[in-house]
C-alpha cells in the first residue's frame, strides 16, 4: 500500500515538451498524499473500533454461552428438585396414608370388641333380669301358698321358714353359678 509519505517523495523526469507544471503536480501531490494519511488514520481508527466490538462481541458470545449453559444447568437442577420434592411428597402422603389405616383398622379392631362386650353384657343382663323375675314369681307362689294355708290352716313358722331358706338357698345357687365371666351386676334406683 503507498503511504502519504511515498507520494511526498516520488519524483517524476522532466518532459521536454508539453509536461506538466511540476508546482502544480507537487501541490496535486501534497494533496493528495493529505487525502490518504487522514483515510489512513480514519482506516486505522475504524480497525482499532472493529476490533474492539469483535472483541465485545465474542465476550458476549462467551457470557451467551455462559448463561445459556446456566440456564440449562438451573433448568435440569428445578426438575430435579421437583422430581425429588414429589417423591418426598408421595412418600410422606403414602406414610401417612398407612399410619391412618393401621389406626382406621385399630379402631374398628376396638369397635368390633367392645359391641361383642356390649352384646354379650345385654345377653348377661337379660340372663340375670330373667332369673331375678321368676326367683320373684317363685316368692310371689310361695308367698300366695303361703297366705292361703295361713288362712286354712294354724301357722306353723317352722315349716315355713325353712321353705323360704330354702328357696332363698335356691335362688342363691343360681346366682352364684358361673356364666363364663359374662355376668354383669347392676345396681339400679327407684328412677330407674
Amino acid at each position: 500500500m503507498t503511504s502519504p509519505q511515498d507520494i511526498r517523495e516520488k519524483t517524476f523526469e522532466k518532459a521536454v515538451f508539453g509536461g506538466y507544471e511540476m508546482g502544480a503536480v507537487d501541490d496535486y501531490m501534497d494533496s493528495l498524499a493529505a487525502e490518504l494519511g487522514a483515510i489512513q488514520k480514519e482506516n486505522s481508527a475504524l480497525k482499532a473500533k472493529m476490533k474492539v466490538l469483535v472483541d465485545k462481541i465474542e465476550e458476549y458470545r462467551t457470557n451467551e454461552s455462559a448463561l445459556n449453559m446456566a440456564i440449562l444447568s438451573a433448568q435440569k437442577l428445578s426438575v430435579q428438585i421437583e422430581s425429588d420434592a414429589r417423591s418426598r411428597a408421595a412418600a410422606i402422603v403414602s406414610e401417612a396414608e398407612a399410619k391412618a389405616a393401621a389406626t382406621i383398622g385399630s379402631i374398628d379392631e376396638r369397635i368390633a370388641q367392645e359391641e361383642d362386650r356390649l352384646q354379650k353384657a345385654k345377653l348377661s343382663s337379660a340372663k340375670f333380669f330373667e332369673t331375678m323375675k321368676e326367683l320373684c314369681q317363685k316368692q310371689l307362689a310361695n308367698l300366695d301358698s303361703i297366705s292361703v294355708a295361713s288362712r286354712s290352716v294354724k301357722y306353723d313358722a317352722a315349716p315355713a321358714d325353712a321353705r323360704i331358706q330354702n328357696e332363698s338357698n335356691s335362688a342363691k345357687a343360681e346366682a352364684d353359678q358361673p356364666d363364663n365371666g359374662n355376668t354383669q351386676v347392676f345396681m339400679f334406683s327407684k328412677d330407674n
